[in-house]
C-alpha cells in the first residue's frame, strides 16, 4: 500500500480510497482489501504515534541542556560586556593619564626652553660687553678683517638679545660701529672696484654680507663702475679720431670685456 500520498498538501482521502479499490474485482476482494488496509493503517498510526512519543521524549530530555547552554551563553555575554566596559574605562584612564603626562612634559619643555634662552641671553650679554670693550682697540689697528669679525660677533649676540630692554640702544651702537668700519674700508673698496681686482672685491662682498650691509656695498660698486665706464668713454672720444658708430662699437666691446672679467 502506497501511503506517500498522505504527505501531499492536497491529499484527498476519497480519491485515494477510490484509486485503491479500482484494482478489486469482486465484493469479497474489496472486503478483504478493506480489512487489510484498516489493519495496515492502524499499524502505521501506531508507528507514527511511537515516533512522535520518542521525539517528544528526546525534546523533553534536551530542554534542560538547552536551558543550561542558554544560561551559559547569557552569563558569558554578561561577562564579555563587563570586560568591555572595564577595557573602555582602562583606555579612558590611560588617555587621561597620557594627556596629563604630555601636558606636564610640554610645560617642562617650555620651562627648559625659557631657561636655555635666558642662559644664552646672559651669555650673549656678557659676550657683547666683552666685544664692546675690545672693539676700540681693534679699530685702532685699522685691520678691516678683524674689525668685521668683531662686528659680526656683536651682530650675532644682538640677534639673541632681541628681547632685551636695551636692544635698540645696542642696535644703534652697532650701526655706528658699522658706519665707522665702512668709512675705513671705503678707500679700499673704491680701489678694488676701480682697478677691477676680483679677489679684493670678493673679500669685501663676504665682509659686507656678514655684516648685513650688502646694499651699501652695491652702491659703492655702482658708483665706481659708473666712474670707470665714463672714463673709458671719455678716453675713446678724446684719444681716437673715430666716427660715432666706431666709438659705440669700441665702447660696447669694452663693456663686454668688463662684464666677462667680472663674471
Amino acid at each position: 500500500m502506497d501511503i506517500s500520498a498522505f504527505s501531499d498538501d492536497n491529499f484527498d482521502p476519497k480519491e485515494w480510497i477510490n484509486k485503491t479499490f479500482q484494482t478489486a474485482d469482486t465484493q469479497d476482494n474489496k472486503s478483504v482489501i478493506v480489512n487489510t488496509m484498516v489493519k495496515k493503517l492502524q499499524l502505521y498510526v501506531q508507528q507514527v504515534n511511537n515516533a512522535l512519543e520518542d521525539t517528544s521524549q528526546q525534546v523533553l530530555q534536551s530542554l534542560p541542556r538547552i536551558m543550561r547552554d542558554s544560561e551559559m551563553l547569557h552569563q558569558e555575554a554578561v561577562t564579555l560586556r563587563d570586560r568591555m566596559q572595564s577595557v573602555r574605562q582602562e583606555i579612558a584612564k590611560v588617555e587621561k593619564d597620557t594627556g596629563e603626562a604630555m601636558a606636564t612634559l610640554e610645560r617642562l619643555d617650555i620651562a627648559k626652553t625659557r631657561l636655555q634662552s635666558s642662559k644664552e641671553a646672559l651669555h650673549e650679554a656678557d659676550n657683547w660687553t666683552v666685544l664692546a670693550a675690545d672693539i676700540e682697540e681693534v679699530f685702532e689697528s685699522h685691520n678691516i678683517e678683524q674689525i668685521a669679525s668683531k662686528l659680526v660677533s656683536m651682530q650675532q649676540s644682538l640677534n639673541i638679545l632681541a628681547s632685551a630692554s636695551d636692544y635698540e640702544e645696542r642696535k644703534l651702537q652697532l650701526e655706528g660701529l658699522k658706519n665707522r668700519l665702512e668709512a675705513i674700508a671705503s678707500p679700499h673698496l673704491v680701489q678694488a672696484f676701480t682697478s677691477g681686482s676680483i679677489e679684493q672685491a670678493r673679500k669685501f662682498v663676504e665682509i659686507f654680507s656678514a655684516m648685513e650691509r650688502l646694499p651699501q656695498l652695491l652702491k659703492y660698486y655702482h658708483k665706481c663702475q659708473k666712474g670707470v665706464l665714463c672714463q673709458q668713454w671719455r678716453c675713446l672720444v678724446e684719444e681716437q679720431d673715430l666716427t660715432v658708430s666706431e666709438w659705440m662699437n669700441s665702447f660696447y666691446d669694452s663693456l663686454l670685456l668688463n662684464w666677462q672679467r667680472q663674471v
